[in-house]
């Protein structure tokens, strides 16, 4: 009879922890989607305030490549933060999971099925898993996504990344 309550109460502890960690994770990840939101605005709204400077620069006939250098700059290091963003919603999940499961798990980048962390192959989909990925790859230089082998260009921020740019 003891067991069964041990057993009972090992239960309901895993379940109280269970929804704290979803909970927790709900919070934080919603958290950091509203700064990717915002970040992304600033972004757009940065992009037509560069149109607009580089349109009134050539209507003057003055163009400022280091001014608008700094702008293009700036709007690199928000692409850099909504990366950093996205990598910690995913670490956010992943800890979620590892408190649900009790284990080391990933995500496949392909399907998102949850997979053990030492497998390299996604047991769903059959995809290779990211630390396989990440060692035929690189990161974009300008925003920080990884970039498939033979890429020239990041598909996030279009950033040159090309074989005369250190490529692979």
């Amino acid at each position: 009879m003891a067991d069964f309550f041990k057993k009972i109460t090992g239960g309901i502890d895993k379940g109280i922890k269970v929804v704290g960690s979803k909970g927790k994770e709900l919070m934080e990840t919603t958290r950091l989607k509203g700064e990717i939101r915002d970040d992304q605005d600033s972004i757009q709204n940065r992009f037509k305030d560069l149109g607009k400077k580089v349109f009134e620069m050539l209507n003057r006939g003055a163009l400022n490549e280091d001014e608008l250098k700094i702008d293009c700059g700036e709007i690199a290091s928000l692409f850099k933060k909504i990366t950093e963003l996205e990598e910690a919603i995913k670490k956010a999940e992943l800890e979620a999971l590892k408190t649900r499961y009790g284990a080391d798990i990933m995500i496949c980048h392909k399907c998102g099925a949850h997979n053990k962390y030492d497998s390299k192959f996604c047991m769903s989909c059959g995809s290779v898993l990211a630390t396989e990925v990440i060692a035929e790859g690189r990161n974009c230089p300008t925003c920080g996504t990884l970039i498939k082998k033979g890429a020239h260009f990041c598909s996030r921020c279009g950033g040159e990344v090309g074989l005369n740019k250190g490529g692979i």
